[in-house]
């Protein structure tokens, strides 16, 4: 078995796609159209994809409401501080301070116009 995706139940999945493409240098990997308004949104190459799409048959959570600790979608960055300024202006909101986790890594929240929590992340040895 092989990763495919991680799906995101949203309200404007088309605006959050267009958001994540814009600024966050993902590209659009398939629209899935129908009621749900099914947008997959990835790194260039597909080696990560997120699915955004709207389903009124589950709920819509409340991202903004749930800890940046509990559940995120991590970016890695050069400049954390920079990027997080950028995606602020951009019109997603700071999340706490610019912390050095036990591990050396050092990382910033920043969560998007529809309230999910983004890391941003400089590792000291990359995950992959």
């Amino acid at each position: 078995m092989k990763f495919e995706h991680t799906a995101y139940n949203v309200p404007q999945p088309d605006r959050q796609a267009a958001w994540y493409i814009a600024h966050l240098g993902m590209v659009m990997i398939r629209l899935g159209g129908g009621p749900t308004n099914i947008h997959f949104v990835g790194e260039p190459g597909g080696r990560f994809v997120l699915e955004f799409y709207n389903n009124p048959n589950g709920p819509l959570p409340d991202y903004a409401g749930i800890s940046v600790w509990t559940q995120h979608v991590a970016f890695t960055s050069a400049d954390l501080k920079a990027d997080r300024d950028r995606l602020v202006a951009a019109g997603g909101k700071a999340d706490g301070d610019l912390i050095t986790l036990p591990s050396g890594d050092a990382t910033v929240f920043v969560r998007d116009p529809w309230g999910l929590a983004i890391q941003l992340i400089q590792r000291l040895k990359p995950l992959v």
